[in-house]
């Protein structure tokens, strides 16, 4: 499918959609069942992350099995039916396409820009307001498990600026169930979002594989969005942020110490640790052991240098203890980590 054809379909009203332009009500109550949240009623979404036979949404018809079934699912939302206050059991990513989307987010009222994305953890209830005929958003629908172990878990290990958004969706840390991208400027969140809608509503034989892909730099991106985001929000605080401590520690993870750290910013080496532990759900050492075991792997991934070697380059001088540190992280030593890399590249270009 091409793109200007990808256009004229999320375009095109759904024979639904021209009902409720003429007036015609959903019957949520007859649809979903209703439960309690901190003492009101909100509906519960209980849908499947994958239809269960092909759908047809106006000129988008969702395959029988389409890519990645039961973990990934892709929905255009309804035009002229505002959605009540729900929750649903999966991961949202709201993503306006065209137009703009008001919503309103655990009592907080927003307008998600053309471009722009939204993360919603489960459980987070949300209203979703009437959408006019331009206004086109799409929900990427994701189980929690397939987001964190295919997707967030594929940064955590190059480094930890990705932690701050993992742990954006982690219960032991601080969140809001919720976060918004302001990635309205990004001209990949657009391109990434077009290929794969694309592929999941005309999917190639090797759609699987695509969209996983797809995903993973979408993600890239969106970390990206996010850490900015989070600079501009640290410098208009003007204090010391999370982000900065992060940064120094990726610069200097070889030798770095938490009193070094706490002597460079002029703050409490206790300070340190409380803004690590609550931004990014890691003690100092975890982050710093985290930067280490990251280097190293990426590079076993990309070069023959010895495992020693590589271990003396990210700071380690006892080999033993960087080999139950690696093991511990990566579920395997650092050879074999190399091996199983290696194989998965040999693989990947042979298709």
């Amino acid at each position: 499918m091409e793109i200007a054809e990808l256009n004229r379909r999320l375009a095109t009203l759904s024979p639904s959609e021209r009902r409720y332009q003429r007036g015609e009500a959903f019957d949520w109550e007859a649809a979903h069942r209703q439960t309690s949240f901190e003492g009101r009623p909100v509906y519960v979404m209980s849908h499947e992350a994958a239809p269960a036979s092909a759908q047809h949404d106006g000129a988008l018809v969702v395959p029988e099995a389409p890519p990645l079934a039961g973990s990934v699912a892709l929905r255009r939302n309804s035009r002229f039916n505002p959605v009540p206050e729900h929750v649903h059991r999966h991961i949202e990513i709201s993503y306006v396409y065209a137009g703009t989307c008001p919503q309103t987010i655990d009592g907080r009222a927003l307008t998600l820009q053309e471009n722009q994305v939204l993360l919603l953890d489960t459980n987070c209830p949300h209203a979703i307001g009437e959408l006019g005929a331009g206004d086109i958003m799409m929900s990427l629908v994701l189980e929690r498990s397939f987001l964190r172990e295919n997707l967030l878990d594929t940064f955590a290990h190059d480094g930890i600026l990705s932690q701050l958004l993992i742990n954006a969706l982690n219960d032991q840390a601080d969140h809001n169930r919720y976060v918004r991208f302001h990635s309205e400027g990004s001209r990949r969140v657009r391109r990434y979002f077009q290929e794969l809608m694309c592929e999941y509503y005309d999917p190639s034989s090797n759609a699987d594989r695509i969209i996983m892909n797809l995903l993973q730099l979408l993600f890239a991106e969106l970390i990206g969005v996010y850490e900015a985001d989070y600079q501009q929000r640290a410098t208009t605080g003007g204090a010391v942020s999370a982000l900065d401590l992060v940064r120094y520690i990726e610069q200097h993870y070889r030798d770095v110490t938490q009193e070094g750290v706490a002597r460079h910013f002029a703050i409490s080496p206790n300070y340190v640790s409380v803004l690590l532990k609550r931004h990014t759900g890691m003690t100092f050492m975890q982050a710093v052991q985290a930067q280490r075991l990251g280097h190293a792997a990426s590079l076993l991934r990309n070069t023959d240098r010895p495992v020693e070697e590589v271990a003396h380059e990210v700071g380690y001088e006892n080999l033993t203890f960087f080999y139950r540190k690696f093991r511990g992280a990566y579920g395997a030593t650092p050879a074999v980590y190399r091996d199983e890399h290696r194989g998965h590249k040999k693989t990947a270009r042979r298709q």
